[in-house]
């Protein structure tokens, strides 16, 4: 009997085990987290990370993408070219779906390129240079931020609400970014009938602009507009604070980073600054900012911006087919997001981002209301 029983034991284990080979494994979904996980621009990493991590779990919840697990691989691109192309072969390797990420136009750009030829999904939620969806590098290429060449009329019209028939000082680095927003800046203020008082390239990476300085007391403004990123933005803003100077320092996304805060102290207090206009009060809202909270993690516009790229994302995967059909999905329909109801135009940018002004009030910062 033991016998019998035996053969009948091992048959079922056979059939058992055959069974399991034929039943294909589930695999996990991946979505590649790609941006600056350190140095200056640190803050940017983690928010991107932050923003994706938790609109990956809200969808794991909901049963993942066609009920497979969705699973997050992170690079840090350092904001590199180099860097960005390695990355993104990195995560070519490990199979990924979609890569949400990519805060500098330098990594984002030679990335986008991997990505399209792998026929990877590429969303960023923090790249603005124009170049980013202006050359075009493939069709699944998209922008959950705002073009950097729509801040300078965002500046401008600010100013002609605020500073009519007042002076306005305009300086920059003498970067490209940093010459091309002021003097986009500049010539609109003054095409509007507004005061430009003085121009003016400054060398970055000084301890010290006391010459810079010197012509902004001299030119008696009542504004500054700074095309600088945060160390030398802290710099002048710190020289002004401590010559007494009252005039008020307009800059770019940049200033909203901690190392400006940090390095600029006190001095920062009142600064502006302008980044995409992202609706906080949106019901859809209420879960991310809980998940922020027990992060410990401010809501700032990257968190946001990255969990809809992130939602965008999961959506067109859903969808099923190759690239192409992917992206269709997004530059047809849309989706419906954390922002609200997402859509892009043919290059990929998205379709309803606006600047919103920003101001340092102690340790924070908070929207600037329009007149």
């Amino acid at each position: 009997m033991m016998g019998i029983w035996g053969g009948i034991r091992r048959a079922c284990l056979s059939v058992a085990a055959l069974a399991v080979i034929l039943v294909p494994a589930r695999a996990d979904v991946v979505l590649g987290i790609a941006g600056p996980m350190g140095g200056s621009f640190a803050d940017v990493g983690r928010d991107i990370k932050a923003g994706v991590e938790i609109a990956v779990a809200a969808a794991n919840a909901r049963g993942g993408i066609g009920g497979e697990k969705i699973r997050t691989v992170v690079v840090d691109d350092k904001c590199e070219a180099e860097t960005g192309a390695a990355v993104a072969n990195q995560l070519i390797g490990k199979s990924v779906r979609a890569v949400i990420g990519h805060a500098c136009t330098a990594a984002a750009l030679p990335a986008a390129r991997v990505y399209d030829d792998g026929g990877v999904l590429f969303l960023s939620p923090a790249a603005t240079n124009p170049r980013f969806t202006d050359e075009k590098v493939g069709d699944g290429v998209f922008r959950l931020s705002i073009r950097s060449d729509l801040e300078g009329k965002a500046i401008a019209d600010y100013l002609e609400a605020r500073f009519e028939g007042k002076r306005v000082a305009f300086v920059h680095d003498g970067s490209v970014y940093g010459q091309g927003l002021v003097d986009q800046a500049a010539k609109l203020f003054a095409d509007g009938g507004g005061a430009v008082a003085m121009t003016e390239r400054f060398t970055p990476g000084e301890k010290s602009q006391n010459n810079l300085i010197g012509k902004i007391q001299d030119a008696a403004v009542s504004a500054v507009v700074m095309g600088a990123l945060q160390a030398d933005a802290a710099v002048i803003a710190g020289e002004m604070w401590a010559r007494g100077l009252d005039a008020v320092l307009i800059g770019n996304e940049s200033l909203a980073l901690t190392e400006f805060k940090g390095l600029a102290g006190d001095a920062a207090e009142g600064t502006v600054f302008f980044l995409p206009f992202v609706d906080k009060s949106l019901p859809q809202a209420v879960g991310l900012l809980l998940s922020l909270e027990d992060r410990q993690l401010m809501p700032t516009d990257t968190v946001f911006t990255a969990h809809a790229a992130t939602e965008a994302a999961i959506a067109a995967l859903n969808a099923g087919g190759d690239l192409s059909a992917q992206a269709n999905v997004l530059r047809k329909d849309g989706v419906d997001t954390v922002l609200g109801h997402v859509t892009f135009d043919d290059k990929g940018d998205w379709s309803g981002a606006a600047f919103e002004p920003y101001v340092w009030q102690g340790d924070a910062f908070v929207p600037l209301p329009r007149d």
